[in-house]
């Protein structure tokens, strides 16, 4: 686990981090980034991990929270990228078992959709096969194929029959992982900084302005502004990696001349309470407008309802600020109505929403965003820069795998020191912050801490803490008072912020609950303000925040949280806070 890692110490660690030479400098702090940041730090090669705003600020905290190996993926014939995505899977999911953990998934088929009992079938056949031949890591289970009449019982909610689709047919099932994406990059990040005798460092709220060169025109290192104070520094490094995900080409042409590359698509969730559907487990469903694949997550007290695919090129050309609209929400509740008649969910369902954007690469001959592909690509530009783009978040090891090599490969960082280096697959080890629940609930009897706190707040400090939830129980049974509620039923207590702010670089209130916490899509949207001003009070006295600092992050989060459902402002009913 990660030593204390604090925002307290942000203005010495500028300072440090100033006064060091990295072997890489790595821009963005997303997945992609953090994966670069553990390739690095598993070799001993030093890096400084930077982002403009907070880590996994983008597409890493807004996505479906699944690693998934993409069961779609299969009817483009991209065999390989399944393959690849089904083998990191369940590497995951092994090795970070409270994080990354199994989730069942119906696919049904009707007479007349376009999901055919043959397409069913061998789709559930060939994403069993192709991630378990040949795989260290193997599928939690083997998928099924269930008849309607098991459906049925299975799960009562759906319907068995539609005037458009027709009759149930069969219903494939199989296994993905669902996760919290943010904390995974987090996590992620933790553990690489945390490395013994690797000065490495990561730093959110520091934007990369600028490279610097020497006589020669060989890069030397990065100007850098600081988001709080303006005020600028250098960091050295010989070699520059952009993982900026949406924002690659804004990153690489304020270097130098560069093609757009990147292919933005948005994706948007919404939430709603879990018994409003009443399903038991996950489900891949083909939308009735237009064909396109998305899903229903079951997760816990809430059902995620996603995700749409659209080409995104806003006019303001601010990619940091992608909302739901009033057509996608009614995309996504057209068709699970219909599948679902008993929920005919409204507005006043909608717990949350959020969006995020794909960096995908553009490619002339798709038809449609869903049919661009999640491959990712390695490019260096005429400045210099190396640059990965693309992919998935699940292959995000692979991904930076692959970086690294080619770093190695165009002498742009020195040779691996050990053979093993060099091996595919060399960094597919366990996470130090990860156990598995029968471990954990070990420790809670040896350390005598089963009554620290109630059994559904032991159930999420180890699925979202794993060893760092025992820390926060630790906390609670020394003080009792830091474990109640800070929102009736709800599980954060201020030992849970105390631990965060203690080891999570998290400055801003708006860290804490939109990526440290998934308290921003799990939590009415009407209550926000409540548990935003619990949370800022906390901070104020970890910080010496005074009112005004205050009332400027509760507004900035509260902000936030309204432009996500702003599209419901227009509906009679809409509960304010």
């Amino acid at each position: 686990m990660a030593g204390n890692w604090s925002a307290k110490e942000r203005d010495d660690l500028i300072l440090t981090t100033a006064g060091r030479n990295y072997e890489v400098i790595i821009i963005g702090g997303g997945i992609t980034g953090a994966g670069i940041a553990r390739e690095c730090a598993l070799r001993g090669i030093s890096f400084c991990l930077l982002d403009k705003k907070d880590f996994a600020f983008g597409t890493s905290s807004r996505s479906s929270k699944l690693f998934h190996g993409g069961l779609r993926y299969l009817a483009s014939g991209e065999l390989g990228l399944v393959r690849e995505s089904t083998s990191e899977r369940n590497w995951l999911r092994c090795h970070f078992p409270n994080m990354v953990r199994p989730l069942g998934f119906v696919y049904p088929s009707y007479q007349k959709s376009k999901s055919t009992p043959l397409k069913v079938r061998l789709a559930v056949f060939l994403y069993t096969i192709i991630s378990d031949c040949f795989s260290e890591f193997k599928n939690y289970r083997k998928g099924r194929i269930f008849s309607a009449s098991f459906i049925e019982e299975f799960e009562p909610a759906i319907t068995l029959e539609d005037p458009e689709l027709g009759k149930m047919t069969i219903a494939g099932y199989y296994y993905d992982t669902n996760c919290d994406d943010a904390r995974v990059t987090l996590e992620i990040i933790k553990e690489s900084i945390s490395k013994p005798k690797n000065p490495s460092c990561a730093l959110n709220y520091a934007a990369v302005k600028k490279l610097i060169k020497n006589s020669t025109g060989r890069i030397t290192g990065v100007s850098v502004q600081d988001e709080f104070s303006g005020e600028s520094f250098d960091i050295k490094g010989s070699c520059v990696v952009s993982a900026a995900g949406i924002w690659t080409d804004e990153v690489l042409s304020s270097f130098g001349k560069w093609d757009p590359r990147i292919y933005p698509t948005k994706g948007v969730h919404i939430v709603v309470p879990a018994e409003r559907l009443g399903i038991r487990n996950a489900f891949s469903l083909v939308s009735l407008d237009d064909g396109r694949f998305f899903f229903i997550l079951h997760r816990g007290r809430v059902s995620v309802i996603g995700t749409t695919d659209t080409a995104y090129f806003p006019e303001s050309k601010n990619l940091d600020e992608p909302w739901c609209t009033r057509h996608d929400c009614d995309y996504l509740l057209k068709t699970v109505n219909r599948i679902f008649p008993h929920a005919q969910l409204k507005d006043d369902d909608i717990i949350s929403a959020y969006a995020g954007v794909r960096p995908l690469i553009r490619q002339e001959d798709a038809r449609h965003e869903s049919d661009v592909s999640r491959k990712h690509e390695i490019f260096q530009t005429e400045e210099g820069v190396v640059a990965i783009a693309g992919g998935k978040s699940t292959t995000h090891r692979r991904m930076a795998e692959d970086l690294l090599f080619y770093l190695v490969k165009h002498n742009l960082i020195k040779s691996f020191t050990k053979a093993e280096y060099g091996k595919p697959g060399f960094s597919k080890q366990p996470f130090k912050i990860a156990l598995t629940r029968k471990e954990f609930d070990q420790i809670l009897s040896v350390k005598n801490l089963w009554n620290a706190a109630h059994p559904v707040q032991l159930e999420y400090y180890y699925t979202q803490f794993g060893r760092g939830g025992i820390k926060i129980l630790e906390a609670i049974q020394n003080s009792p008072d830091k474990g109640k509620s800070l929102l009736e039923g709800y599980p954060h207590c201020r030992a849970e912020i105390e631990y965060i702010l203690d080891n999570e670089f998290a400055p801003k209130l708006i860290d804490i609950l939109c990526r440290r916490t998934e308290a921003q899509w799990t939590i009415w949207h009407y209550k926000q303000s409540d548990l935003a001003s619990a949370v800022a009070e906390i901070m104020a006295d970890y910080y010496s925040w005074d009112d005004s600092r205050m009332k400027t992050e509760i507004d900035e989060y509260l902000k936030y949280v309204k432009n996500n459902v702003r599209f419901l402002n227009q509906i009679s009913g809409y509960r304010k806070e």
